[in-house]
């Protein structure tokens, strides 16, 4: 601040102080970090997907589809209990970065928290959503290396699409989750294909079965050929 004053024998004077706001910007912008991205990974977090979300609902064009795709990996407890939650942050630091060097998704993943990753954005369409969840799931049938040793980890995803599965990020999220979860029930009550979807609602595109649900075939990985289920709002699983 700045103030002027007479002196005793009438001359002006001015007083003029300042401080070194250095510090407080710095501490303004970590704070501002950590409000947005994940400290172990150094990906976006849920906040920030939720307003990054919010802007493109917002500028979507009419007749413009978004997808969100929600991923939880399958066995990572398995790897902390066997080689310590050091070498799990490692290994969700290394998953981080698998995702984020996929070029259809480069700058739109985001970490949810534990071992749940989401996708939201990026160049997904209807047309390529196959190819990107093939190139995931083929990934994902090859070892990971921890501490030396060869690690597998399956992974389940939910696919929610924009405006079909909600009109809010709110909403595309939770239908995402709970397409996501859809699949882990049907691993776990032992389903041969590990897919699962909701009754009743209509597929995307592509040819339906009997149980209204149009399949695709994403890929090959070691001689078996790896399919993706899609329904708007359920889920991909190998």
């Amino acid at each position: 601040f700045s103030a002027a004053f007479r002196w005793m024998d009438g001359r002006l004077a001015h007083l003029v102080s300042s401080a070194d706001i250095t510090e407080n910007k710095r501490n303004e912008a970590r704070i501002e970090y950590l409000a947005n991205y994940d400290q172990l990974t150094g990906l976006p977090n849920r906040r920030m997907l939720v307003n990054e979300c919010r802007h493109r609902i917002e500028h979507t064009t009419k007749d413009e589809k978004g997808y969100v795709l929600f991923f939880d990996i399958d066995g990572f407890k398995a790897v902390n209990d066997t080689f310590g939650h050091d070498a799990g942050d490692e290994f969700l630091v290394r998953i981080g970065e698998f995702f984020s060097g996929i070029p259809m998704v480069k700058g739109a993943v985001y970490r949810n928290g534990g071992d749940e990753s989401i996708v939201g954005g990026g160049d997904i369409t209807k047309d390529n959503i196959s190819s990107l969840a093939g190139f995931i799931l083929e990934r994902f049938n090859k070892p990971w290396t921890v501490k030396n040793q060869p690690v597998f980890c399956g992974i389940s995803v939910g696919v929610a699409c924009y405006p079909e599965d909600g009109i809010t990020a709110e909403a595309l999220l939770q239908k995402a989750d709970q397409a996501m979860y859809h699949v882990k029930k049907a691993v776990a009550a032992g389903s041969a294909s590990g897919i699962s979807w909701e009754k009743g609602t209509r597929p995307i595109d592509g040819p339906a079965d009997k149980e209204g649900v149009n399949t695709q075939r994403c890929g090959t990985t070691h001689g078996r050929h790896v399919w993706c289920r899609f329904v708007r709002g359920p889920a991909i699983r190998r």
